[in-house]
Parts: C-alpha cells; sequence; structure tokens
C-alpha cells in the first residue's frame, strides 16, 4: 500500500509552528489538515519558513522531500499565498503534486507593500523585510513561466480574497490545473473543511 505525505507551507511572514513548538492548531486550516491527515495515514510535516531566502527555503525542502521519497512516500507540496507560489515552484522541480491554496503569482509585486515589516505575525519575533527580498523572486516568477515541466497543480480558491484577485488566479489556472472555487472567504482561506474532497482526490489520484 503506496504511503503518502504532504508537506505543507505556511503564507508569508506567518508561521505553523508556535514558540513553544506545538502546531497553531488556532488556526484552523492546520487543524482541520492536520485531523484528515490523521484520519488518512498521511504524514503531515509543516515546518516554519523563512521566505526572505528562497534558494536556501527551496534547497531545505528538497532534502525534505529526498528523506520522504528514500522512505517510499508519495509526497504533495501544499501551501497557502506563498506556501502556494513555492509549492508549485517545488512541483516543478521534482514532478511531484502542487496544491495551491489562494496562492500568490507574482511575489515580486505582490510583497513589496510589506517592505519595512519587522516582526513575524503569528510569533511576534523580529522579522525585517527589505526591496532586495522582494527583487530575489523576479528569477523564479522566470523560471516558473518558461518552464516546459507539467506540473499537477490543485488550485484552492476563496473568491473574496482581499490580497489576491481570485478572477486573474482562476483564469490564468483553469486550463492547465483543476480549479476548485468557493464564495465569500478571505485570503486566510476559511473552506478548508469544504475543500478537503478535492484535496483527498489531488493526493491519492
Amino acid at each position: 500500500m503506496k504511503k503518502h505525505a504532504i508537506i505543507y507551507l505556511h503564507g508569508f511572514n506567518s508561521a505553523s509552528i508556535g514558540l513553544d513548538g506545538k502546531l497553531l492548531t488556532g488556526k484552523e486550516k492546520l487543524r482541520v489538515i492536520q485531523e484528515f491527515c490523521a484520519e488518512k495515514n498521511v504524514v503531515f510535516f509543516t515546518p516554519n519558513v523563512d521566505y526572505r531566502d528562497f534558494q536556501n527555503l527551496v534547497e531545505d525542502l528538497l532534502f525534505e522531500w529526498n528523506h520522504y521519497l528514500d522512505q517510499g512516500y508519495d509526497v504533495a507540496f501544499m501551501g497557502s499565498s506563498m506556501g502556494g507560489f513555492t509549492s508549485e515552484y517545488l512541483a516543478m522541480k521534482t514532478g511531484g503534486k502542487a496544491i495551491m491554496i489562494n496562492p500568490a503569482i507574482s511575489p515580486s509585486e505582490l510583497l513589496l507593500q510589506f517592505i519595512g515589516v519587522t516582526e513575524n505575525y503569528e510569533t511576534g519575533q523580529p522579522y525585517q523585510w527589505e526591496q532586495h527580498h522582494c527583487d530575489q523572486y523576479l528569477h523564479y516568477e522566470q523560471e516558473l513561466a518558461n518552464s516546459n515541466q507539467h506540473i499537477d497543480r490543485t488550485i484552492l480558491l476563496d473568491m473574496a480574497d482581499e490580497l489576491i484577485d481570485s478572477e486573474k488566479t482562476r483564469s490564468l489556472y483553469e486550463a492547465k490545473a483543476n480549479v476548485a472555487v468557493f464564495e465569500g472567504g478571505s485570503h486566510s482561506f476559511e473552506h478548508m473543511r469544504q475543500a478537503l474532497p478535492v484535496i483527498e482526490r489531488a493526493i491519492f489520484s
């Protein structure tokens, strides 16, 4: 019987793990996915990640992917916002699956508005976001745009996302991904429980 694992990536300047080392189960989408994985016997790996050094982040996650691969797991990358962008990039690199929740499409532009941020939204730890952190993403956006690699993408969209244009995302991906849309909601994505059948199909198909 095939073994499955999800590498889940939170969004920009956020966290999945609190300072006490425990999953932030106050975030409903994390709690729902954790419960789903426990029920379906899927390994759920959700590290805190730092988007200020994308190259190093990618190398760390490819190391983790290799670790699971060596143990016979089928790995899906899953993430919210910047975690969605990163999941798509890693799926391109590995030939794996990407489940992208309200994904950031052009981080080099989207993240400009956060220049000057001084602490992590979830943990309160110092976090400085600067222009060069945005600029690094131009290279990775271009690499994705120019890639001929087939990527197995599932996109989950809350149509009332206040940060990213959901209609634009839907138009961009509808021909090359399985796109599931949910009315209302927000950038945080408020339909994780309703999206579970879509997620289950993406992982086990």
